[in-house]
């Protein structure tokens, strides 16, 4: 037997490399070849281990989830108390850890939670409740049958609701720092999300969206604290909620930065790293879906729940393929379901923490990704943080470039399955782009983000 397998092949570097690779291109330059995931981010195609920060790595890499795993939940819009009820038993009996169910803005007694939450022992099983009531009325309401210690969360944004819809925020830091207190013995609940949803959702790059989410992060913070929360329990008491798009490596890089930029904040309150872990929500993108071929969203869901938890995510939501444009099917929402039960289950992903530790692309975009975002955090901070940055309109404008410059790339080149390439004989024209970015006219006293898919300008 040989001593080595590879003595057969010639040791080479990366400029070696660089120059084979200029040479397949045959004329074209070697820029064609590098990738922007944002605006103020460029990527090479591949890097070595010379190029990795090791300082910068083991800061990221300690950040990150130590645990592996993470729960199954899928997304339940509110209807008729009966029909919620047994959705759940359905979900649960069929592998769901939990669910995550959108109360939207009704109120208490529509959302009837006795008969919804019947039977469900929410000591057991958590349930995220994303609803708009007083939270500290819904924990009343939902300790009366569970008795002193509930896990999920009463789930609201009332920033993100703002920005999206301009509602009032009066009083609203009031009950979430009362929320907080009253469930303060009960670890595993939370009472109020951070969600990029809102900013992901209007176009914005990775960059953009891990800084306005990190900035809506320190408003909440600074605000509790204000109310004389103490700043551990004001982060431990708090959801994350990420959009995940199609990006595949990207998402996994966004995700990771996130929780290294968490960490910053945490480290500047001096907050001990081992009891304030970030637990970070991940939903697929509304962003990236096909009308025209709804079919084609299953690979996409698919490909964001792997960057979703390759990339850490406590909790995983996968959208039913066809939920953007219909009522989703008893089948579309199963096979939901079964993409994180088949990620667990048969790829095994729920046996490793951080499985995308130690690969050099991942690494570095992280590092690049997090770079940027805190840069621009701290443009937005020198503007008087978020809600005065809102005001001023630099937020909505600055994503505003970014979605035109993906609307410009979609139409120029940049294929999306089903929508601009590929798409079915018998599918309906679509609206022309000039009229998308309607969509992000002022609609308030100020203009209001609103969310897009790349799907209508085709």
């Amino acid at each position: 037997m040989k001593a080595s397998l590879w003595t057969d092949f010639t040791k080479t570097d990366k400029n070696s490399w660089q120059k084979r690779a200029e040479k397949e291109l045959k004329g074209r330059p070697y820029e064609d070849m590098l990738y922007r995931p944002a605006a103020s981010v460029q990527m090479e195609p591949y890097y070595t281990d010379r190029e990795v920060n090791e300082s910068d790595l083991k800061m990221i890499q300690v950040a990150q989830k130590q645990s592996p795993g993470w729960l199954t939940l899928p997304v339940i819009p509110f209807d008729e108390a009966s029909t919620v009820n047994s959705r759940i038993q359905q979900y649960l009996s069929g592998g769901a850890d939990g669910v995550w169910l959108l109360g939207g803005d009704l109120d208490l007694d529509k959302l009837e939670l006795g008969k919804s939450l019947y039977t469900i022992r929410l000591t057991d099983t958590p349930v995220f409740l994303e609803s708009s009531e007083h939270p500290v009325r819904l924990i009343k309401e939902l300790s009366q049958g569970a008795g002193y210690y509930l896990k999920g969360g009463i789930v609201h944004d009332p920033l993100a609701a703002w920005m999206r819809k301009g509602t009032s925020t009066q009083g609203v830091f009031d009950q979430i720092a009362e929320a907080i207190i009253s469930t303060k013995n009960m670890r595993e609940f939370r009472c109020y999300k951070v969600e990029s949803h809102v900013f992901h959702e209007s176009g914005a790059d990775a960059v953009q969206e891990l800084a306005y989410t990190l900035a809506s992060f320190v408003t909440y913070l600074d605000q509790l604290t204000d109310r004389d929360v103490p700043a551990l329990l004001a982060v431990t008491r708090l959801v994350f909620t990420v959009s995940v798009g199609t990006d595949y490596l990207t998402e996994i890089a966004k995700l990771r930065a996130l929780r290294y930029l968490y960490r910053k904040i945490t480290d500047a309150y001096e907050l001990p790293a081992e009891l304030c872990q970030a637990f970070v929500h991940t939903q697929s993108s509304q962003l990236y879906q096909s009308g025209h071929s709804p079919h084609t969203n299953l690979v996409r869901r698919t490909s964001e729940a792997m960057s979703a938890v390759v990339g850490g995510c406590d909790a995983l939501s996968t959208l039913p393929h066809d939920a953007q444009y219909n009522k989703p099917s008893d089948f579309s929402e199963r096979i939901a379901r079964n993409i994180s039960l088949l990620l667990k289950n048969e790829a095994l992903l729920d046996r490793v923490a951080d499985p995308a530790a130690g690969s050099y692309y991942l690494e570095i975009e992280t590092q690049k990704l997090a770079a940027a975002a805190w840069d621009k955090f701290l443009e937005i901070e020198k503007q008087g943080g978020l809600t005065k940055a809102f005001e001023k309109n630099i937020i909505q404008e600055d994503i505003k470039n970014a979605w035109n410059a993906r609307v410009d790339e979609y139409q120029t080149g940049k294929v999306l399955v089903g929508a601009n390439k590929y798409q079915e004989e018998n599918q309906v024209e679509k609206k022309p782009a000039e009229t998308i970015n309607e969509e992000l006219s002022p609609a308030w006293e100020y203009a209001l983000l609103k969310p897009h898919t790349l799907d209508r300008i085709f």
